[in-house]
């Protein structure tokens, strides 16, 4: 058997995360596989030769995106490059729409199969880039079980393969009955988004202390972000903690608030009721609202189809709004009690263990075996 090589791709942490499963499942197949890409700490250790930094890649909105064009362009024809150099078997390419779906079709144009992990969020942004990304991609594997059918309308050969977040056996064992006075907090993992969070978790924390001072503010920092990042969040003399392991953190706290992503998905697992907020740039936000089309931002309330948690955007994610919906959800009960029961099913809904390796079986046995 020949030695094989992937070329993978994940432009955030999340996507660092879910690649590094992934590749872990692909190596059980194929022990002698080799992986080049983009990719952070977890998909190197996993043996990847990456070729930035992925904190280099992390940027969120039009335009600070636009701002380092140049240097996406840079990455982009290196990357198109190596892939067509004809010593790449496959193209995975880890959700980050607008930098993965260019190099897809630079792949297709090599004639480099291409499986997508993790869909980009087309339903929520338009049916036009729906279109295109059944242009560039062989397979699509998805982690929701509506966007199988929703991505077949398009003639995109889907498979959904299950959420890689239940691979993780943290959510295994999670119980209410284990929850302590702790309010968690979570600003985001990039470094632009801790910057610009950074106020309004601090006041909305203060109004929370006030009301709730038998109860501990904690606030997640990644290990990868350095901690003088938090000093705008967390002065020393505000006693406030913080803790690098946001998923034992949700899993401890009485309520919570979480910046939309994937980790709105994690607390909804870890049962820990709380809110969403969003905040952008004016110019990010008035672009999004444009082109997004959807009723909810957070994943468990588009999973639900309904307001399973409220969501706080734009000019209503103020300190005021924010800590009397925490507060209700620390020392309400039966308030609280209505989240849990929605995230039990919403735990249901994303099925049973095994997206990493139902991934990986499809990466080899289908492209590369």
């Amino acid at each position: 058997m020949n030695k094989k090589r992937i070329f993978i791709s994940a432009g955030e942490p999340s996507g660092d995360l879910h690649a590094a499963r992934l590749m872990a499942e692909i190596k059980k197949i194929y022990p002698e596989i080799e992986f080049v890409g983009l990719g952070g700490n977890r998909m190197e250790a996993e043996g990847l030769r990456s070729i930035i930094p992925i904190s280099d890649l992390s940027v969120v909105g039009f335009w600070e995106v636009a701002k380092k064009y140049r240097f996406f362009k840079e990455v982009l024809n290196k990357c198109s490059e190596i892939i067509s150099s004809g010593d790449i078997d496959l193209f995975i390419p880890i959700d980050y729409p607008g930098f993965n779906m260019r190099l897809a079709a630079n792949a297709k144009k090599a004639k480099v199969p291409v499986v997508y992990y993790i869909a980009p969020q087309l339903w929520a942004w338009g049916k036009d880039r729906a279109k295109k990304l059944a242009r560039v991609c062989d397979r699509l594997l998805v982690l929701f079980p509506f966007e199988e059918e929703y991505f077949s309308s398009f003639g995109i050969n889907t498979t959904f393969v299950g959420h890689p977040l239940l691979d993780n056996s943290m959510f295994d064992e999670v119980d209410p009955a284990d929850k302590k006075n702790i309010i968690a907090f979570l600003p985001g993992s990039r470094i632009q988004e801790i910057k610009r969070h950074g106020r309004l978790i601090r006041e909305t924390a203060i109004l929370v202390e006030k009301e709730l001072p038998e109860f501990e503010i904690c606030i997640a920092r990644p290990e990868s972000v350095d901690i003088s990042l938090y000093k705008n969040i967390c002065p020393d003399e505000s006693g406030w903690n913080l803790m690098s392991d946001s998923i034992e953190l949700m899993k401890l706290s009485r309520a919570g608030l979480v910046k939309t992503g994937t980790s709105t998905l994690e607390a909804a697992l870890c049962l820990m009721p709380y809110s969403m907020f969003y905040h952008a740039s004016a110019l990010t936000y008035f672009m999004g609202k444009k082109l997004i089309n959807l009723e909810y931002i957070s994943l468990a309330n588009i999973l639900m189809k309904e307001f399973v948690v409220k969501e706080f955007v734009q000019r209503d994610a103020r300190p005021e709004n924010i800590s009397s919906e925490i507060v209700k959800l620390a020392v309400d009960g039966d308030y609280a009690n209505n989240q849990i029961l929605k995230f039990k099913k919403i735990r249901e809904i994303l099925g049973k263990k095994g997206a990493s390796e139902n991934a990986a079986k499809i990466c080899t046995k289908d492209y590369l075996l």
